[in-house]
């Protein structure tokens, strides 16, 4: 199971590192909105991380095609949401409340859109699995066309 998610690791640390050197090496003033940024944007890429192991460990069929693409979506959105939001800050410097409410706001909209996709995708997985099992064309037959 380690083989299967070192890469995920390894990436992803590497992205964290990144971020964290470039919020110290760019000289950015240390103020509460600047850093609270910085903690929403780690969450951030956290949160995909975590996601994008549970696909990589989960041993499900093909029909999750769904979820997989699903979330890789939602998640690539989330980021560039959190990201963009985390650079433009700036606009909020005085409205720490404005800014924790936005973002609050992104997390929740990414945690619906994650339980919908997940709903839906088991939903499916079963549809197609009882389909399956009621075709019966698991075994070819013989001899005929």
């Amino acid at each position: 199971m380690i083989k299967k998610i070192l890469p995920l690791i390894l990436i992803f640390s590497i992205i964290i590192v990144f971020t964290l050197v470039a919020f110290f090496l760019m000289s950015v003033e240390l103020s509460a909105i600047n850093v609270w940024a910085l903690i929403f944007i780690v969450i951030s890429e956290l949160a995909a991380f975590s996601l994008f192991t549970y696909l990589r460990i989960t041993k499900k069929s093909i029909d999750n095609v769904f979820l997989k693409s699903g979330t890789i979506m939602s998640v690539s959105i989330y980021l560039i949401a959190t990201l963009t939001f985390g650079i433009i800050a700036i606009i909020l410097m005085n409205n720490l409340n404005i800014f924790f409410l936005i973002q609050i706001a992104i997390i929740s909209l990414f945690a619906i859109v994650m339980i919908l996709l997940f709903s839906f995708s088991d939903r499916i997985s079963k549809r197609n699995s009882e389909d399956i099992n009621k075709a019966d064309i698991r075994e070819p037959k013989r001899g005929g066309l």
